[in-house]
């Protein structure tokens, strides 16, 4: 019998597979345990691919001139100016140069930058698969329109991370058959819904940074909880996994525990499943990213064992996906008064989580995501 050939892959992306990011989580859930082999090629700003090379498994390549923390903000935006213009060609060849040094069969793309497509021509020429993934719109994510449509029309493969996004890019740029792959979650990562109402100790749980946009947000949720611990005379612990210090909650009556940022998910399932509500923020401020794109957190958080409490606007491809599949209390509100009415029915009904497991199990199976990005 004739052996399987097996695949020689080269995934390329704008950022490192150990950042704490949902590109990242995304790119290391898909490709656990696979068969081909597989190489990262990470492009980002600040460090020399000469002196990172993880695990054997990744190159990164920091686009010249390199990005050095201690440059002023308007260094930073000269900086940035030259890696997007001027020295645009020079970076492309030497990342053309790195990459066609290997032997591989299949390229892989994350679009998500201005040089999204740098390998797309020789890769073509060279009769290679070019399999891509969209995680954002382009008008949320720092790429290019033309750049997200030469990726569109000249993938053997698109994978896109909500169905709203496919059909969003089949009217910009052209029909053309894409599959939806974003992280999923394994049979052991889907636990029992909590029962019993929470009244005296409520544990909150929210992983991932904070990026500005969303402190109005979290300002205005946590303010409301100072009046619940009043109100109700009870104790709200509130877990931040990988976020920054937050100065405005300095004086909060809530419980804080910050923890650093982790690549260990049994941590994070534990952490997640201990917790009584998984706290999902979407932020207001650009349409593009929140009509179009899942957060990696709404994976994890559908399989624990507590309900998501959704905070953001109410047309997002998130917050529509879990109205519809009732898994979540979604709130859209920036009122106190109003958001305490929503917390009310977060910590009362767990019918939510339970509809939650059904569609972890059912739509966002690992093993079937995988299956899609591999196949």
């Amino acid at each position: 019998m004739e052996n399987k050939k097996i695949d020689k892959i080269i995934s390329f992306q704008q950022f490192s597979i150990s950042d704490n990011g949902g590109g990242s989580r995304i790119l290391r859930r898909l490709t656990e345990n696979n068969i081909s082999e597989l190489l990262f090629f990470s492009v980002i700003t600040q460090k020399n691919y000469k002196k990172h090379i993880l695990n054997n498994k990744e190159i990164i390549y920091g686009l010249f001139p390199i990005k050095r923390k201690w440059m002023r903000w308007f260094i930073r935006d000269i900086n940035s100016f030259l890696k997007l213009s001027f020295f645009y060609f020079y970076n492309s060849w030497i990342i053309n140069r790195i990459a066609f040094k290997k032997d591989f069969n299949i390229l892989h793309i994350v679009d998500q930058g201005k040089y999204s497509n740098v390998l797309l021509k020789k890769a073509i020429k060279n009769k290679i698969q070019i399999w891509v993934s969209f995680h954002d719109h382009f008008l949320s994510n720092a790429s290019y329109k033309l750049v997200s449509q030469d990726l569109w029309k000249n993938a053997n493969k698109r994978m896109v991370i909500s169905k709203q996004l496919g059909v969003e890019y089949c009217n910009l740029f052209g029909e053309k058959p894409f599959i939806i792959v974003t992280d999923g979650i394994k049979s052991n990562e889907i636990f029992k819904p909590k029962t019993a109402i929470i009244s005296k100790d409520i544990q909150i749980y929210f992983a991932g940074l904070l990026h500005l946009d969303y402190y109005p947000l979290f300002e205005t949720f946590c303010n409301t909880l100072d009046y619940i611990i009043k109100e109700k005379k009870c104790t709200i612990k509130l877990i931040l996994r990988g976020t920054q210090k937050l100065d405005f909650l300095s004086k909060s009556l809530v419980e804080i525990e910050y923890k650093e940022f982790t690549l260990d998910s049994d941590v994070l399932i534990k952490e997640m499943n201990d917790s009584d509500i998984l706290y999902l923020p979407m932020k207001y401020s650009n349409e593009y990213f929140y009509k179009y794109s899942f957060s990696t957190k709404m994976i994890g958080y559908l399989g624990a064992s507590g309900n998501i409490f959704y905070h953001g606007p109410k047309d997002s491809a998130a917050a529509i996906f879990l109205q519809e599949n009732g898994c979540a209390v979604v709130c859209d509100s920036l009122d106190p008064k109003e958001i305490n009415d929503y917390f009310n029915e977060v910590v009362k009904d767990f019918r939510y989580s339970e509809n939650a497991k059904e569609v972890s199990a059912n739509k966002f199976s690992l093993r079937e995501m995988q299956s899609r990005f591999w196949s």
